[in-house]
């Protein structure tokens, strides 16, 4: 996996431990790792001694999408999986997914979360040709005058900006005549 960036965008996250725990495969991967802590994730800040291999981790207080934006700038291979910080992908669907991206059969994969919230694909654990996602990435489409709080967390709503994340970037995928793939597999979403 060493054609990987994971890109982790760090925001109050519900359960750090168990991110860690149940990602450690992942986090000690030969994968490059990005880490942008917006608060909350001092856990990677002495990542080494965790046993994870070198990775890049950015303190700054910023939304998830700039978090997302930032980690793409310093992707240094031609893959970058989005890994929001309270998800456990299966390691099968990782390695599908990359033998699909290597291949040119896609530009990007996705699966769905464990249960299935939305009825859509996922942005937050979806892996993309590098240079494709870093093209196609400009969220929210448009400026954000209001955040929904919910606890710490903040979020945008479709109905702030049109689009919800995901729907807004594989809209973005595929009328730049990119390539979408669906592979059978769920994600664990922590609580």
């Amino acid at each position: 996996m060493r054609d990987l960036t994971i890109v982790i965008p760090i925001k109050d996250p519900p359960n750090l431990d168990r991110f860690i725990t149940e990602n450690s495969a992942l986090l000690k991967s030969q994968a490059h790792k990005i880490i942008v802590d917006s608060g909350g994730g001092n856990k990677f800040q002495d990542a080494r001694s965790l046993g994870f291999l070198p990775l890049l981790y950015e303190g700054r207080d910023i939304s998830l999408w700039e978090a997302r934006k930032f980690g793409y700038e310093y992707a240094v291979t031609p893959f970058t999986l989005n890994l929001d910080c309270d998800v456990v992908p299966p390691m099968a669907y990782i390695q599908e997914a990359l033998t699909l991206l290597r291949t040119d059969k896609a530009n990007a994969v996705s699966i769905h979360f464990e249960p299935i919230y939305t009825g859509h694909l996922e942005f937050g654990v979806s892996i993309w040709k590098t240079d494709i996602l870093r093209k196609l990435y400009d969220y929210p489409p448009k400026q954000v005058e209001k955040l929904i709080k919910v606890g710490k967390q903040e979020w945008v709503t479709a109905f702030q900006c049109g689009f919800c994340e995901c729907s807004y970037m594989w809209s973005r995928l595929l009328n730049s005549g990119g390539r979408l793939e669906t592979l059978p597999y769920k994600a664990k979403h922590l609580k």
